[in-house]
């Protein structure tokens, strides 16, 4: 126990854990203090509840990744850690209530932050969310009842419009007001009677074709719709709506720090985007909940992803943690490719930050190292990944860069074939592989998501290990490398997954074909077909000693990988549903007297096109063997443009892309 630790008290400085009055600035000035105080320091949070409003929350240009932040650059932070080190932010096992739509914490240009023994909701979350209580019909017109839970405050407003109001300021306005199902690209409709969310069409959302509305009781509201009601609605269905056109902030933010330990904090609601590390140096969360707060009767905890890492650098560490009802991925962990727009002189390239939701933050330091690779087949620049070291970096928004360039000088000179273009457009993209990290994934809970569930493209060593993967409505483990849409970067070299629970179980999710329990699968311009096995994207990829339940889908689609290893994994059907029918010839036997039995076994089979266990695609030395698989999977192997000969299979499999389901 370390006895030169200087300990503060929050409540010194005016911060009410009785939750009557505002704390932020209080805070503001105890982690003032903190700074000011020589050696490492605690700061407590005796329990209780503490709340923080967006009216005094610091105001910062931070410019987040995967985000809107080019046009939405100011943030407002609840909590901010700022240029500290040796920094234990305690909270004693205490709830923060944060009020508005702002950034719950960040952690900025700091170095060995602790935040410890906490958690965070929103009084009111910018997700509003509406159960399905009831039908009826009233003429031609059917019409739904919806219950309303009372932390989303709402009017309605004439005869087709909700109006959402975000909570009240510290002088009595709402924070933001949404109308009907938000400004969203779709909504999200968790059904709790089988534990699934998955994405749907606003055509199919609550307030699609509807005629008039009427508020029956404070949190009941009967929606009567021109003819016939959506036909996904269900009893109990929650539907959960959110502004998702616009992710205006990083719901938490680490930038620029390194030795960061987040350990037993529960995270009820995130605004935006996500807990977000930038450009971050060893980060470990260990002991976490992204779960909804039991009694509140809310069930979102993030309108996108909940741990989100671009560009972080030594080692990555998610453990013991529980993630559940986002709306997009629970971890996310990648590279950003910056694509060369211009060759200035012989070593100096401008790049720039192609998609829209990336820009305003360096991407470079001196002394970081950069590899190229082209985009139409993520092969490296000139055949080799050669890494060049940057001398010089003008960021983005300075020297007369707009917020999406940057200017970069490397050690040496560059090669001609930098400037070749696809078309009107740059072939390549650079990497700062200085910014991978080693990562280990291990013994955390994943459940009730409608997108993926890890996605993780980092060259450094990648373990995920003893994870449980249930109702996750697209690929469990999805690796890309994405050098055409979101330019998230990554190529594999060593990965293991290893020991993990797979429950595949259909969600109706439309926005895919191929929901595997892994999918690898690079974006690449031009689409796979692209790829080939003489250049692969990915390299060594081990699964091993796993369990996959499959209600649904294939086991592994894999394209552009050299060194797949299948091996040592149990292979089931989820549910089912066998039925055993034994028919003796007669039911009177004598003593000692045997008589035959006919045997029926019938079961459901997994026989859609899409749930062929096994596709590889432009892939090269693949190795199954010592798998046990269950019967009613259609076990065979799939093989695009990968030749029979590159393929050792030790299993009973087939190489018939169109084999029926086993009996």
């Amino acid at each position: 126990m370390e006895t030169n630790k200087t300990i503060l008290s929050v409540t010194d400085y005016g911060a009410d854990p009785a939750g009557k009055r505002d704390s932020t600035e209080a805070l503001q000035a105890a982690l003032e203090a903190a700074r000011n105080t020589p050696g490492p320091v605690t700061l407590l949070f005796p329990k209780g509840e503490y709340h923080f409003y967006k009216d005094h929350a610091q105001r910062r240009v931070y410019h987040t990744s995967n985000t809107d932040s080019c046009a939405h650059p100011e943030k407002a932070i609840a909590i901010l850690i700022e240029d500290q080190e040796d920094l234990t932010l305690d909270g004693g096992g205490s709830l923060f209530l944060l009020h508005g739509n702002l950034m719950a914490l960040a952690v900025v240009r700091s170095k060995r932050i602790t935040l410890r023994a906490f958690a965070w909701d929103f009084a009111v979350p910018t997700v509003s969310e509406m159960t399905v209580a009831g039908f009826g019909q009233k003429g031609v017109s059917q019409y739904t009842d919806f219950y309303i839970a009372g932390a989303f405050p709402f009017v309605l407003s004439g005869r087709r419009k909700l109006l959402w109001t975000g909570g009240a300021n510290l002088d009595g306005a709402p924070y933001w007001t949404e109308k009907n199902h938000h400004a969203g690209w779709s909504v999200v409709g968790y059904d709790p009677n089988v534990g699934v969310s998955r994405r749907y069409s606003l055509l199919q959302g609550p307030f699609s074709h509807v005629r008039k509305m009427k508020q029956l009781a404070p949190h009941l509201v009967r929606v009567f719709y021109f003819g016939k009601r959506p036909g996904v609605q269900r009893p109990g269905m929650v539907y959960e709506l959110c502004a998702s056109r616009t992710r205006e902030t990083a719901g938490a933010f680490h930038w620029e720090s390194e030795d960061i330990l987040v350990e037993q904090v529960n995270v009820h609601y995130m605004h935006g985007f996500g807990w977000l590390t930038q450009m971050c140096r060893n980060v470990t969360y260990r002991d976490c909940r992204f779960m909804p707060r039991p009694g509140t009767g809310k069930f979102t905890t993030s309108f996108a992803d909940l741990i989100h890492a671009s560009g972080v650098g030594g080692r990555m560490t998610i453990e013991n943690c529980v993630f559940g009802h986002a709306h997009d991925d629970p971890i996310n962990l990648h590279g950003t490719f910056t694509r060369v727009e211009k060759k200035l002189d012989a070593r100096t390239l401008t790049l720039r930050y192609i998609h829209k939701q990336q820009g305003g933050f360096p991407q470079f330091h001196v002394g970081d190292e950069v590899i190229f690779y082209a985009r139409d087949t993520l092969a490296p620049l000139c055949g080799k990944e050669e890494k060049y070291r940057v001398v010089k970096s003008i960021d983005p928004g300075a020297g007369g860069n707009d917020l999406k360039t940057m200017t970069v000088t490397f050690d040496r000179d560059l090669p001609e074939e930098i400037t070749a273009q696809i078309g009107p457009q740059p072939k390549y993209v650079a990497e700062n592989v200085t910014y991978t990290a080693e990562v280990v994934i291990r013994n955390n809970f994943f459940t009730t998501i409608p997108t993926r569930g890890i996605l993780c493209t980092q060259r450094r060593k990648v373990l995920i290990e003893n994870n449980v993967f249930q109702n996750i409505a697209m690929a469990s483990i999805f690796l890309s490398n994405d050098s055409n849409e979101w330019y998230e970067s990554g190529p594999i070299r060593d990965l293991t997954i290893r020991g993990n629970t797979f429950y595949i179980r259909p969600a109706g999710q439309t926005e895919w074909k191929y929901k595997p329990a892994v999918y690898i699968h690079p974006e690449v311009k031009g689409g796979s077909s692209k790829l080939s096995a003489d250049t692969p994207v990915h390299r060594n990829i081990t699964i091993e000693e796993n369990t996959f339940y499959m209600g649904h889908d294939g086991v592994v689609r894999a394209e552009g990988v050299d060194g797949l290893t299948f091996r040592h994994n149990h292979v089931l059907r989820d549910a089912p549903g066998i039925h055993l029918h034994i028919s003796p010839e007669t039911c009177v036997l004598k003593a000692g007297e045997r008589v035959p039995l006919q045997t029926q076994a019938e079961g459901r089979r997994n026989q859609a096109e899409e749930d062929l266990l096994f596709s590889f695609e432009a892939c090269s030395h693949v190795t199954l063997t010592d798998n046990t698989y269950d019967n009613g999977l259609k076990a065979g192997i799939a093989l695009i443009r990968t030749g029979r000969e590159t393929v050792e299979c030790a299993d009973a499999l087939t190489f018939d892309a169109q084999c029926p389901a086993s009996a």
